[in-house]
């Protein structure tokens, strides 16, 4: 029998540490029951939500090849038609919900459903405080608006005279305007806000929005959009006007247009969320809720935390070239 080289001894030892190591593991999630989990948005095909869902996907593929989830949700900003959807999950049994609420009031009563019905729900980007919801994870909306507040005070100082583009109804929209604008007068008590215009959610309806409230007020020289949409309004009804160089844009999220705008120099810089990680860890929460432990036992959900705060960054120029490359599902 010829001898074992030094090198053979070695890689046969190595295999038997790896077959060791693997009898040691749990068994493949392949034999566990199938599990369902439905994310509901309100605007489907919207490339932030496809970030989202992208975070959502890669976290079920860590859980195992028995997690399976969908995308649902209507293709205009649709509150009602969300809800619909929630309730036909939750007709179908699903074992989890994560949801972004299009509106603060029209899902409470479905989600609330879910939750009877012992599905896990958590919500993500725009919450429904007064639901039952398990948990949240998103922005600080309070907190971003802050943070763009903070940006046009250093842009502009004192002499900022800011008009904002928004609509009424989203909680997290709300909170945006008022975290803006309660920091943009701490950094620059100088700064006024001139107008705050409805855009009703559109990029058209911005565009005349912001066309309208730049005439009636010439001293504007920013304009903060509150959500994905009126930073390229913004932009066209600045091009048309002949303001550029004048007016600086602020824009909200990073979906293509306003990244080209950003490289073009039309926009001066965006507030930038992590939808990615949103869905991401709405994923890992609704999974963990689904499945109870010994301490949670007989609550009727596993553990979850009831806030993770996903952070964002001003991003100009120099930061965007990562976003370009948006995920697509249908």
């Amino acid at each position: 029998m010829s001898k074992l080289s030094p090198r053979r001894i070695f890689w046969l030892f190595a295999l038997v540490l790896v077959l060791v190591a693997a009898s040691a593991l749990p068994a493949v999630a392949q034999d566990q029951p199938k599990e369902t989990y439905g994310m509901v948005v309100f605007l489907k095909g919207s490339e932030f939500f496809n970030w989202a869902y992208a975070g959502m996907r890669d976290a079920a593929a860590r859980l195992g090849p028995n997690v399976e989830v969908q995308l649902l949700g209507p293709a205009e900003w649709d509150a009602s038609l969300e809800a619909r959807e929630i309730e036909q999950l939750v007709a179908r049994g699903v074992d989890g919900i994560i949801a972004t609420a299009g509106d603060a009031q029209t899902m409470n009563s479905a989600i609330d459903r879910a939750i009877a019905a012992g599905i896990p729900v958590v919500l993500f980007d725009s919450d429904a405080p007064e639901s039952q919801r398990l948990a949240f994870v998103g922005t600080n909306n309070y907190n971003a608006g802050c943070e763009a507040g903070k940006a046009v005070a250093e842009w502009r100082g004192d002499a900022a005279v800011v008009g904002i583009s928004t609509f009424p109804g989203p909680d997290h929209l709300a909170r945006r305007v008022q975290g803006f604008e309660d920091c943009l007068k701490a950094a620059a008590p100088g700064a006024t806000i001139a107008q705050i215009v409805n855009d009703e959610g559109k990029v058209d309806r911005a565009e005349a929005a912001v066309t309208a409230m730049l005439q009636a007020n010439p001293n504007i020289n920013v304009v903060f959009g509150a959500h994905g949409n009126p930073g390229p309004g913004a932009a066209a009804a600045v091009r048309t006007l002949g303001l550029q160089g004048k007016v600086d844009i602020l824009a909200f999220d990073f979906g293509m247009p306003v990244l080209e705008l950003i490289q073009s120099g039309e926009i001066k810089a965006t507030v930038g969320q992590n939808p990615y990680l949103m869905g991401y860890m709405s994923m890992m929460l609704a999974y963990g809720a689904r499945h109870e432990t010994e301490i949670t036992a007989g609550t009727g959900f596993g553990p979850y935390p009831g806030l993770i705060d996903t952070g964002v960054s001003i991003l100009g120029p120099d930061d965007v070239g990562q976003f370009m490359n948006p995920p697509s599902f249908q």
